[in-house]
């Protein structure tokens, strides 16, 4: 994929990483809809304030979710770099991918050169992904600790 901006490849690489967002957004906006869901059931009504265990479990399960929601977003992208020939090993792919993902930066583990927008693309994506997970987790702790009681 050599080439200018305009050229064929350069479109090319720029709709993939296009459409590798939009595929990881709407990933994760269903995975906030299914665990937002699950969660509203489970604290309607309630206050966990003065049960630390119970909130701890429901916090800790809901930690664990969206870390499952955010490794099949890497996987999303691993694949593709497996895919596109960008990098053979899938191990290292996904290796490369979470790495990317949370900004961290990948040690040993290199994509081909053409390829590194892609890279760019989603550790550009990736802290939005985490930003959002955190922002629920907090609108979702703040709701089962109820309202202020003073």
């Amino acid at each position: 994929m050599n080439g200018g901006i305009g050229s064929g490849a350069y479109l090319a690489l720029l709709m993939v990483c296009i459409a590798l967002a939009m595929l990881t957004v709407v990933s994760h906006a269903i995975s906030l809809a299914i665990i937002r869901r699950r969660l509203s059931r489970r604290i309607r009504g309630k206050s966990y304030s003065d049960h630390v265990f119970r909130e701890a479990v429901i916090i800790s399960a809901t930690v664990l979710s969206l870390s499952l929601a955010h490794m099949f977003e890497v996987c999303i992208w691993a694949t593709a770099y497996v895919a596109l020939g960008a990098i053979a090993d899938p191990h290292d792919a996904v290796y490369y991918s979470i790495s990317t993902y949370t900004t961290v930066g990948a040690d040993g583990v290199s994509i081909t050169k053409s390829f590194r927008a892609i890279a760019g693309f989603e550790s550009l994506i990736g802290p939005m992904m985490v930003a959002w997970s955190t922002a629920f987790l907090v609108e979702f702790v703040v709701r089962m600790r109820g309202p202020d009681p003073t």
